[in-house]
């Protein structure tokens, strides 16, 4: 059972994660099959960058769960450390990359069947989305090196409900945003793109301040509980 309590909201996060690139697919393609492909295109490339912050942070988190075991705070502290300027350095490479030469990595996509324009329509849309995304890069990539620290120290709740608040926040700030839903302009793939954004940011913040009426559940005081300070005294 203790297993199952650490390991299932683990895999539902990481589930939630990558269903909110889908959500962008499924209602862009309401739009149009041009959007929806330059979407899913760059989707995929964020995908790439998404699995980068994983690996990272999955190496260095054998680390911490192992420091934690024993009580090692000063271990638990420098592996945080490690992987907020690991995760910072992957977002910051993985922005001016995308930025620089995103449009070149998406038109890979576009070899083959369909017409010139239909092309050249995708690989617009494909960059508008990726440039509006690059800015949530290093917001998103320092949620999962805390969400990382979370789960290693056995707090599995929290991060999965940051995640389920941003897919919530994503789907309402789509509907609004991408047709124009409650006096809100109608912005298809750009409004796609920004919904994303806010949810990535709210992901990030939901957590910081911690719930006041569950303090258990409390991202600061769930630290100080530890004895760990790991926020305070990351870069201490």
């Amino acid at each position: 059972k203790g297993v199952l309590a650490i390991a299932i909201p683990i895999m539902l996060q990481n589930g939630i994660t990558n269903f909110v690139s889908l959500l962008d697919n499924i209602m862009i393609g309401r739009v149009g099959t041009v959007e929806m492909t330059g979407v899913a295109i760059a989707n995929q490339l964020i995908f790439v960058f998404n699995l980068c912050i994983f690996g990272a942070l999955s190496g260095a988190g054998i680390f911490g769960a192992q420091f934690h075991g024993k009580n090692d705070v000063e271990g638990v502290r420098n592996t945080l450390r490690f992987k907020l300027i690991s995760c910072t350095v992957l977002a910051v490479a993985g922005g001016l990359i995308l930025y620089f030469f995103g449009g070149n990595l998406v038109t890979l996509y576009l070899k083959g069947e369909g017409s010139v324009e239909d092309a050249a329509a995708s690989l617009g849309f494909g960059r508008s989305y990726i440039n509006i995304l690059i800015v949530t890069f290093v917001p998103y990539a320092i949620a999962q090196a805390y969400s990382s620290s979370l789960r290693e120290t056995g707090e599995t709740v929290l991060p999965m409900s940051a995640g389920i608040a941003a897919v919530l926040v994503n789907l309402f700030f789509n509907y609004v945003l991408i047709y124009g839903n409650f006096g809100a302009p109608k912005m298809g793939v750009e409004g796609a793109a920004i919904a994303t954004a806010i949810s990535r940011f709210a992901e990030k913040l939901l957590p910081l301040p911690g719930v006041p009426s569950i303090k258990p559940l409390g991202f600061f005081s769930f630290f100080r509980s530890h004895k760990i300070m790991l926020l305070e005294r990351a870069f201490k």
